[in-house]
């Protein structure tokens, strides 16, 4: 006969289990009719500027010295107050507005090197202010079409003229000199070779095609949620080898308004996770599990 103790606890613990369900039940209820569904993007966008700049704030020496260390903290944290307000029908424009401040203060003045990711939330988000309700706007969404479209395509003719991924030599000079993330094709390739192994042309002749296919898609207006599904599948997969997942969150948001389709909870989730997660890195992961295994 079961104890009174164990009877107990198994009753506790399914009305633990029922209520955690049902509050779940409720909050993805909310967020599905208050539309913060189809806001939640523009916010995860700004969210990754805000991992993406700010940590690299706190480390120069001249934005510390002009700046101070408080405005540079009140800098980061107005670009997270940005975010959490971009979620809300009644303070999207206004942390739209600030987001703008912020980057016209700390991130325009250094223009000349800003990174990628930057560039392609500046482009992105700062647009939007010129709509009362960007998420339901088809021409925000047609106009981010564009921009990323053009994006890809940019970048494919970029590594065309290059001249080192036809070759493959840019993934073999990446699996010799790169992070271990960026090393993992490596393993099926001959590391005394002076030559790009198939596998390193592969990679990279798989990659031209991906981005001049992607980028054509958008321009032409594709709107398929299964071409999204796999796109969002190509951009994780991109952000672990190239252990760059805050640039990766970046597109996945910015597609989930092109196809305006929101993101669903379970995905903003994910999203956030994995800006917290870059910070520490899949290659310091990877390094970790080899270390514990040799």
């Amino acid at each position: 006969m079961r104890s009174w103790f164990a009877r107990t606890v198994d009753e506790s613990s399914a009305g633990i289990s029922q209520e955690s369900d049902n509050l779940y039940s409720k909050l993805s209820k909310l967020y599905e009719e208050s539309g913060v569904r189809y806001r939640v993007p523009l916010a995860i966008a700004i969210l990754s500027v805000a991992f993406q700049e700010y940590p690299a704030w706190t480390t120069q020496a001249i934005k510390i010295d002009v700046y101070g260390e408080t405005i540079i903290a009140l800098l980061g944290a107005g670009l997270v107050l940005s975010s959490v307000l971009a979620a809300f029908a009644s303070t999207s424009r206004l942390a739209v507005a600030i987001f703008v401040a912020i980057t016209v203060i700390a991130i325009l003045p250094e223009w000349q090197v800003i990174a990628n990711h930057t560039y392609l939330a500046l482009w992105c988000i700062p647009v939007a202010i010129l709509f009362r309700e960007s998420w339901n706007s088809d021409l925000y969404a047609f106009y981010l079409r564009m921009t990323v479209g053009i994006v890809m395509i940019a970048a494919f003719g970029q590594k065309i003229l290059a001249g080192t991924y036809l070759d493959g030599s840019f993934i073999a000079y990446l699996s010799a000199t790169g992070s271990s993330s960026e090393r993992m094709f490596s393993l099926f390739c001959d590391s005394t070779s002076t030559d790009p192994c198939i596998i390193y042309r592969l990679a990279s002749w798989f990659i031209l095609v991906w981005q001049l296919v992607v980028g054509i898609l958008l321009l032409v207006g594709l709107n398929s949620l299964v071409f999204l599904a796999i796109e969002i599948g190509f951009l994780l997969g991109a952000g672990i080898y190239a252990d760059e997942m805050n640039f990766q969150v970046l597109n996945i948001a910015v597609l989930c308004i092109v196809f305006r389709f929101g993101m669903p909870v379970w995905l903003a989730v994910l999203s956030i996770a994995l800006l917290f997660f870059d910070r520490w890195g899949v290659s310091s992961l990877i390094d970790v599990v080899f270390h514990h295994v040799g």
